[in-house]
Parts: structure tokens; C-alpha cells; sequence
């Protein structure tokens, strides 16, 4: 069930990247700025806090706006509007034929047998992982050789 999106809001955690990393040197003059200017107290913290809490208020707005129109493109409401389609009716079974009496069975023919319930059922599901194994066994390695790098690390600089 994988949908197949156009667009995106990827540039909000960009945004926020930026933010973020290279905040620390643009924003402090952008903070005194505006605290001059609205009289209030802002600190860069807030800034960053704003943009964050603006980006997220975005993304949803965005996300709805475009599910809108989807929806209106489609012609659909995304509401169900009645009751579920009636399923066809299923035609009945077969008559079995009556069955011989010994008797009747012409001779060196094998008696004809319906197939058996088993061999009407397909074979039990089988099971697929979504991760491959080799790499998951790959990752829980990886993970444990770098805990140990950084736990050797933290044994160095004297902090354990």
C-alpha cells in the first residue's frame, strides 16, 4: 500500500538543518534585531523554536491542501457515502453424480474420485521478511563495533 507522492515537504527539515547547524552564527544578530525592534525579549532559542513550530504547522497545512485537492481531482470525498457493494451471488455447486453399484462398473477401468479438500487448498503462506536477514546481521555488527569505538573512546579520555 505505497502511495505515490508528488512533492513533498523535505524543504521544512532543511529549513530546520539549516537552522539548526548554521543558527549559532546568523541568528544572534537576527534576535537583538528583533528584540529592538518588537521590544521584547528574543533569544535565539526562541527563533529556533519558532521556525521549528512554523515548519510543522506548515507541513500540515500543506499535507491537507494537497489531500484536498486529490480528492477533487478524484471525486471522492474520502468519506464513505452508503452501504459496502453487495457481493455476487456464488453459483451453486454441482450435482454429484449417484453413485454406481459394484455391479455396474465396467471392468479393467479405475473407479473416478473427486479430488480430495487437500488437494483443492493452495500451500500454506510462506514467510517474507521485509528486512533482509544478511543485512539486519550487517547493522546489529555495525551497531556493536561502533559501541564499542566509542565506549573505548569514553574509556581514553577518562570519562568512565
Amino acid at each position: 500500500m505505497q502511495q505515490n507522492r508528488r512533492g513533498g515537504n523535505s524543504w521544512i527539515g532543511w529549513l530546520i538543518f539549516i537552522f539548526l547547524v548554521f543558527g549559532s552564527r546568523f541568528l544572534p544578530p537576527i534576535a537583538g534585531w528583533l528584540s529592538q525592534a518588537t521590544g521584547l525579549p528574543i533569544s535565539v532559542p526562541l527563533i529556533i523554536a519558532a521556525v521549528v513550530g512554523l515548519g510543522v504547522v506548515a507541513s500540515i497545512v500543506s499535507s491537507v491542501v494537497q489531500e484536498i485537492n486529490k480528492n477533487r481531482d478524484t471525486g471522492q470525498n474520502g468519506l464513505p457515502t452508503g452501504l459496502p457493494p453487495a457481493l455476487p451471488p456464488r453459483p451453486a455447486a454441482p450435482p454429484t453424480p449417484p453413485a454406481r453399484p459394484p455391479s455396474a462398473r465396467i471392468e479393467g477401468t479405475a473407479p473416478m474420485s473427486l479430488p480430495s479438500a487437500e488437494q483443492r487448498l493452495p500451500g500454506p503462506p510462506s514467510f517474507e521478511p521485509i528486512i533482509n536477514p544478511r543485512v539486519l546481521t550487517l547493522g546489529i555488527i555495525g551497531l556493536v563495533i561502533i559501541g564499542g569505538f566509542f565506549f573505548l573512546a569514553l574509556l581514553i579520555a577518562g570519562a568512565l
